[in-house]
C-alpha cells in the first residue's frame, strides 16, 4: 500500500476541518490534513454552545437538532483523549429593560424554548456585577474549550502521520477523474475547510462567503468571582484564575487580521458597564469568521470537479454546525445521501461560470 495515498485530503483545521476529519475516521477512511500558519477563527472562538439567540430569545435555524448532535460529538473526544473539553454551563442573561424581561417570559411560551430557558428569574447576588433588573438563566448550554480540543486532535494526527503543517499551494494541486494529487500525496477526494480564506481558493472563490472580523479581550478581575457565563452587551466567559474572555465584536469592514485598538476600546467600555470592580486587559485576539449571505453553511461538491468538496460558511455558530454538517457531507460522499438543500452548495452553482448543473 502506498503510504502517501489517502482516501481524503482535508485542507484547513478549524472546527470544520476537525469535524470532517473525525467523521471520516469514523468511516475508517485514511485522512491527510493540511493546515498552515493562517490565523484560525476557531482558535479565537469563545466556545459557547448555545442554540438560543439571546437578543431575540428565539432559536437559530435548525439549532435544536444541531445542539443534540453537538454535545455527544464533543464528549466523544473526552473519552478519546481523557480530557474534559466540554462542560455544561449556564448563561446568565442581564436584562437591560423591563421589556427584555417580558420578552423572556413570552419566549417561555414556546415549547422548544422551554428546553433551554429557566422559568424563574434570579436576583443578582454578585456585588461586582451591574444588574439593573433581574437575571435570566439558560439550561443545557455549555462551554467548549476549542483551542485545547484542536491542539489535542492535531497532536494525535501528527503521531498518525496524518497532519502536514504547511500552507496549501494551489498550483501544486492536480485534479483528475480518478482522484487528486498534491505534491507527493494522492487521494480519492479533497475537502476544503479553510474558513474565511476560501476567497483565496481558485476553485471556490465564486461563493458568497464574506469575512466577518471578531475580536475578544481577556481581562483579569480578582473581585468579580464569576463561575457562569454572563451575557450583557457582550459575552463574559470565565477562563479560570480570575480571568474572563469578553466579546466578540462583529465587523464586516476591516483591514487585516490583527487586533485593533478600536475594538479593544469598545470592549473595555462595555466591560465597565457590566461590572463595577477593577480589571486589567491581559490579552486581545482577533479572528475572521466565514459568513454567508443566507446565514447557512455551504457543503458539497464543486460544480465541475466531482471529487473536490467544500465545508464552509459556519459564521459564529461553528460549534453547533460542525458536528451535524460534517456528518451530512461524509454521508453524501460515501453513502450517497442527499445534502439538505438549505446547506447544499448547489444553491450557488448558478454563480459559477462553468457550472454544468443549473
Amino acid at each position: 500500500m502506498d503510504k502517501n495515498h489517502f482516501d481524503v485530503i482535508v485542507v484547513g483545521f478549524g472546527l470544520s476541518g476537525l469535524a470532517v476529519t473525525k467523521r471520516l475516521e469514523e468511516q475508517n477512511k485514511k485522512v491527510l490534513v493540511i493546515s498552515g500558519q493562517f490565523p484560525i477563527a476557531s482558535q479565537v472562538a469563545g466556545g459557547i454552545c448555545n442554540p438560543v439567540v439571546l437578543k431575540k430569545f428565539n432559536l437559530a435555524w435548525n439549532s435544536e437538532e444541531l445542539y443534540k448532535n453537538a454535545v455527544p460529538f464533543y464528549k466523544g473526544f473526552q473519552q478519546q483523549f481523557q480530557d474534559n473539553f466540554y462542560i455544561e454551563k449556564p448563561i446568565l442573561k442581564i436584562f437591560n429593560s423591563i421589556k427584555e424581561q417580558n420578552d423572556w417570559f413570552s419566549a417561555l411560551g414556546k415549547p422548544i424554548l422551554d428546553n433551554f430557558l429557566m422559568e424563574n428569574l434570579m436576583v443578582n447576588k454578585n456585588i461586582s456585577l451591574n444588574v439593573p433588573h433581574k437575571i435570566g438563566s439558560t439550561k443545557h448550554t455549555g462551554l467548549l474549550y476549542v483551542g485545547n480540543l484542536l491542539n489535542s486532535y492535531k497532536d494525535y494526527l501528527i503521531k498518525m502521520d496524518s497532519f502536514l503543517e504547511e500552507d496549501f499551494v494551489f498550483t501544486d494541486l492536480n485534479i483528475g477523474s480518478e482522484g487528486v494529487r498534491y505534491k507527493n500525496y494522492s487521494a480519492d477526494n479533497i475537502i476544503f475547510c479553510e474558513g474565511a480564506y476560501v476567497n483565496q481558493n481558485p476553485y471556490f472563490n465564486f461563493l458568497p462567503i464574506q469575512g466577518n472580523k471578531g475580536e475578544y479581550i481577556t481581562i483579569k478581575a480578582s473581585k468579580l468571582k464569576l463561575d457562569d457565563i454572563v451575557k450583557g452587551s457582550f459575552f463574559m466567559i470565565p477562563k479560570g484564575n480570575d480571568t474572563y474572555k469578553v466579546g466578540a465584536t462583529y465587523s464586516r469592514d476591516f483591514e487585516g487580521v490583527d487586533p485593533t485598538n478600536s475594538a479593544k476600546n469598545q470592549l473595555i467600555e462595555k466591560v465597565r458597564q457590566m461590572i463595577n470592580c477593577d480589571f486589567e486587559v491581559i490579552d486581545q485576539e482577533a479572528g475572521i469568521r466565514p459568513t454567508v449571505t443566507d446565514r447557512k453553511p455551504i457543503i458539497g461538491p464543486h460544480p465541475k470537479y466531482a471529487n473536490v468538496y467544500i465545508s464552509n460558511g459556519f459564521g459564529s455558530r461553528g460549534i453547533l454546525f460542525a458536528p451535524t454538517v460534517s456528518k451530512q457531507l461524509v454521508e453524501a460522499i460515501y453513502s450517497g445521501k442527499e445534502i439538505p438543500k438549505e446547506i447544499n452548495i448547489s444553491r450557488f452553482y448558478k454563480d459559477f461560470d462553468e457550472a454544468p448543473f443549473l
